[in-house]
């Protein structure tokens, strides 16, 4: 049942193109676009990843613009979204009909001041397993330590960009963790804000694999770290590694009170581990200072772009 209606269905089309990347969505496309024009939301796109089913011809059916992805995934759908559209925000949903349309005007009243606003999702009767909340909420969490973020959904399919941002991603995943390369490259440089979404249970077949689908965000989660936020990254493997190093070291202490051998395997292997966890310190720690000096860089110049822009 729909909660709110749009405001200005005129004012939102001008502003805000509504992307929806579809695959065999043939039993769910209908009812996400039927909402959406019950809603007087005209502006959309539907990017289709060359359905084998009448995902495509339902979708021309209510009038909505559809173009092929370039490139595979859902990040070649967004890849290609973002090329094609020309309004200053793109609202990202999945179509198969979980996302609550109604919920679009929460997205909004936090645009204003952020690059990313994320969808987090309020789940109803049997929308979502217990397991795919308990990996929602690990990957999420593992995303806010390694990241330096506080967001709660990371994995949402529904999330509103600017488009500005949106143009300088550079998006190299090919599935279903281009959610958290998003909102990785857009914390490196950006602000993320969060409305909640009402999550319904998906029409037709689910194609997310908990377990291979979770492990692989995780994956994608530790590279994306290393690339955007290597200072954490860094300093959290030196600080793993200085445990291990220790425990050697101590084991080779032993070894020497009782045997009089110092140099044992565990002195080596100890040493070795622990001069790889200074280094890994020491490179977390100098890119934490360099990140902090680009961002002090960064505030500074766009205090002064309304200046250099006016004149």
């Amino acid at each position: 049942m729909l909660e709110e209606k749009a405001e200005s269905s005129l004012e939102f089309d001008k502003n805000i193109t509504i992307v929806i990347p579809t695959l065999n969505e043939e039993q769910g496309i209908a009812k996400v676009l039927e909402e959406l024009f019950y809603l007087r939301l005209r502006n959309i796109l539907v990017v289709d990843g060359y359905s084998s089913d009448r995902t495509v011809d339902v979708a021309k059916q209510f009038g909505a613009r559809v173009v092929y992805q370039h490139g595979k995934g859902k990040t070649g759908a967004i890849k290609t979204a973002i090329q094609e559209i020309n309004t200053p925000y793109m609202l990202v949903m999945d179509g198969d009909f979980t996302y609550d349309a109604s919920c679009i005007n929460r997205f909004l009243k936090q645009i204003g001041s952020h690059d990313e606003v994320i969808g987090t999702r309020i789940s109803t009767a049997n929308s979502m397993s217990r397991l795919h909340k308990l990996g929602n909420k690990v990957i999420s969490k593992i995303f806010n330590t390694l990241m330096n973020t506080n967001v709660s959904d990371v994995c949402s399919g529904m999330y509103l960009l600017r488009t500005g941002s949106a143009k300088d991603l550079h998006l190299e995943t090919d599935g279903f963790d281009v959610e958290a390369e998003i909102a990785a490259q857009i914390a490196a440089s950006g602000s993320i804000a969060e409305v909640p979404v009402i999550y319904r249970k998906r029409i037709g077949r689910q194609k997310l694999s908990t377990w291979r689908h979770g492990f692989r965000i995780v994956r994608t989660i530790f590279d994306l770290a290393r690339s955007y936020n290597p200072g954490v990254f860094y300093s959290m493997v030196g600080g793993f590694l200085i445990v291990p190093a220790s425990l050697m070291l101590f084991n080779s202490f032993i070894d020497w009170v009782f045997t009089g051998n110092i140099f044992s395997s565990w002195f080596f292997a100890g040493i070795s581990t622990l001069l790889v966890a200074l280094q890994s310190l020491s490179v977390g720690v100098l890119s934490l200072i360099m990140r902090r000096a680009e961002l002090r860089i960064a505030r500074r110049l766009k205090k002064l772009m309304p200046q250099g822009v006016s004149t």
